[in-house]
């Protein structure tokens, strides 16, 4: 049986659990959140966190590590997902190790996509 993936266009509301950067943040560093992150803001640096959303105005550069991605905004990063969204009007470059890569018809990627079965295990070391 084939199975379509289809990106929805809004972005997810956050949930209870889920640490929000707001657009007034702007993290230069390493940030670990044992939990869920949506930033709209910038952090320049590496982070680790299960669910990961970036929002249309956030930026990301450095390292991401985390359970599942889905970008709308900015990234200039290595991205280490088992899950990578890449949304509609998302510009990305750099390089995305994962198990399941999307990418919408809208959506900017330039970089190196690789497909591993444990994709957090290859990023470095925290």
């Amino acid at each position: 049986m084939n199975k379509k993936q289809v990106l929805e266009d809004a972005l997810p509301l956050p949930g209870p659990t889920t640490t929000v950067f707001g657009a007034h943040v702007d993290i230069e560093g390493d940030v670990f959140i044992d939990g869920d992150v949506m930033l709209i803001g910038r952090i320049s640096g590496s982070l680790r966190c299960k669910r990961f959303v970036l929002d249309r105005e956030g930026e990301l550069e450095g390292t991401l590590v985390a359970d599942s991605a889905a970008i709308w905004g900015n990234v200039s990063a290595e991205m280490y997902a088992p899950v990578i969204e890449l949304h509609a009007g998302c510009a990305v470059e750099g390089a995305a190790y994962h198990e399941e890569f999307i990418l919408d018809r809208e959506a900017y990627f330039e970089g190196r996509s690789r497909r591993y079965s444990n994709p957090q295990a290859m990023a470095p070391a925290a």
